[in-house]
């Protein structure tokens, strides 16, 4: 099966990549309306979320809104095989870790997470809530014991079916910019 994950995974990032600048910001206003229409967005105060990369469902925007409004937000920070989230103050606080994607720099780690949303990346998801990540089983572990609500969030054009396998964990719902599969 790692053989065709890694197929997979080769395959969405091109399919990202070839994506038109226009049509990903179309695709990110969607899925951003989508998301702040949820309302355990609406009711929650800390959010634990990724910061995107450049072939990623935009999360910039979602960050500096919640901020705005208050919010508390906290961005995973990966150190050996482990993912805590630290909570950041601005997106001015985040720098390239050693993955490549933004990190922060420092800050307080959340370690209660009953009332938290996880925003959570993936290359590609099926309407089930399983993913298929980057191959690091960063967020796997994290979701094994996470008890706040798990929100995927992808391009329609890469949700479809996803080899599973045991340590495999579903988000509960996955939003997308056609709408919202629980």
């Amino acid at each position: 099966m790692s053989e065709l994950k890694k197929q997979l995974r080769h395959d969405m990032t091109a399919l990202r990549r070839s994506m038109s600048e226009n049509v990903r910001k179309e695709y990110d206003e969607k899925i951003y309306n989508n998301l702040v229409a949820l309302p355990q967005i609406k009711n929650c105060g800390t959010f634990l979320v990724y910061a995107s990369s450049d072939i990623e469902v935009d999360t910039r925007r979602f960050i500096s809104d919640m901020l705005g409004d208050g919010k508390t937000v906290a961005v995973p920070l990966c150190m050996g095989k482990k993912m805590t989230f630290l909570r950041i103050g601005s997106p001015a606080g985040l720098r390239k870790g050693s993955f490549g994607v933004d990190e922060p720099s420092g800050g307080e780690e959340i370690v209660s997470f009953g009332d938290t949303v996880c925003i959570v990346p993936g290359l590609r998801f099926d309407r089930n809530g399983f993913r298929l990540g980057w191959g690091g089983g960063f967020y796997d572990r994290f979701l094994k014991d996470y008890t706040g609500f798990s929100v995927g969030i992808c391009y329609g054009i890469c949700c479809g079916e996803v080899p599973t396998d045991e340590f495999d964990i579903k988000t509960d719902v996955v939003v997308t910019e056609n709408g919202i599969y629980r």
